[in-house]
């Protein structure tokens, strides 16, 4: 049984700005599109905006809406969850946080959020924050001390750390405060596309001595540097990754419904259609073992390791 895992939509966040079911056909994934490929998994973020003072609030809006409309869902906290979404055939959510002034400045809204059922959360999202310099920030500064502190108490609580989102400096001070597993959920190869939401060639390296997973974004722009991109550009992505590290620390990260119109590619529209990127992988020549290892048990490795 192949298993499908995403480590990165914004679903959830939609939904709620727009009172809708996450059911709802219009999005890229929705409950009824995923019913088709079960057992799946999918890591469904929170997205905090920068535009939003109070982030903790919104964060708390966002997760609340979806507990009280999460349909046949499964929200998966601890292994037994997981357990359950594979021998039942079913949808699991496992639900993240993308940037972290979610927590405002009080690192015990961590363990609120924990509580609530989040399980990974991001530093930046590209902006600088009060925890360190954003993929697109002119500072440049790194992780700040509080920062520190914030990725101290993710460990503590075993919530996955990623670092997309975040500069090149943060992550490396990132590495350096930390021990456990990092994962980028969304994000692609910087040497294909100059990109600086991209990882360099040291960083994926980086992640893939953790024993991390970098999740491949399914965003033009991120994917190459003129035009719309489609699946073979994805598969020029996971391919390098294969050969920079191996089969072992690439998935998706489809960055579904945040992704603008206009630089959603132009053949993959939704989990709809994510047997257009099974059979390009059969047609490279991957086996059947590295296309299931792309297509979710490398990210179940990962979350199994960490909750």
């Amino acid at each position: 049984m192949r298993i499908y895992i995403d480590g990165h939509c914004d679903t959830l966040t939609n939904t709620f700005d727009e009172k809708n079911k996450i059911s709802n056909t219009k999005y890229c994934f929705n409950t009824i599109d995923a019913k088709k490929i079960t057992p799946v998994i999918q890591m469904a973020a929170t997205f905090i905006n920068p535009k939003y003072q109070d982030g903790f609030k919104r964060a708390n809006d966002v997760i609340d809406y979806y507990l009280k409309n999460r349909a046949d869902t499964v929200i998966i906290k601890f292994k037994k969850d997981i357990k359950s979404v594979i021998k039942n055939n079913k949808i699991g959510i496992l639900l993240t946080i993308e940037n972290g002034r979610a927590i405002d400045k009080d690192l015990n809204n961590i363990d609120i959020l924990y509580e609530k059922g989040i399980r990974a959360m991001s530093i930046n999202w590209n902006e600088d924050n009060l925890l360190g310099s954003g993929a697109l920030t002119t500072s440049n500064l790194g992780l700040t001390n509080f920062g520190k502190s914030y990725l101290k108490k993710l460990e503590e609580k075993s919530i996955i750390i990623d670092i997309s989102h975040s500069s090149e400096q943060t992550f490396w001070d990132a590495i350096n405060c930390t021990t456990k597993t990092i994962v980028a959920t969304h994000s692609c190869c910087y040497n294909l596309c100059n990109h600086p939401r991209n990882l360099k060639d040291n960083q994926i390296k980086e992640i893939s001595k953790r024993n991390g997973i970098i999740g491949i974004c399914f965003c033009s722009p991120f994917l190459k540097e003129y035009g719309r991109a489609n699946v073979t550009d994805i598969i020029n992505h996971i391919a390098y990754i294969i050969n920079l590290v191996g089969d072992d620390y690439v998935g998706l990260g489809t960055d579904f419904d945040g992704v603008l119109r206009e630089d959603t590619l132009s053949d993959i529209k939704g989990i709809r259609d994510i047997d257009i990127l099974i059979n390009a992988l059969q047609n490279y020549g991957y086996k059947e073992s590295t296309i299931n290892k792309i297509m979710g048990e490398n990210w179940l490795r990962v979350i199994n390791n960490a909750i």
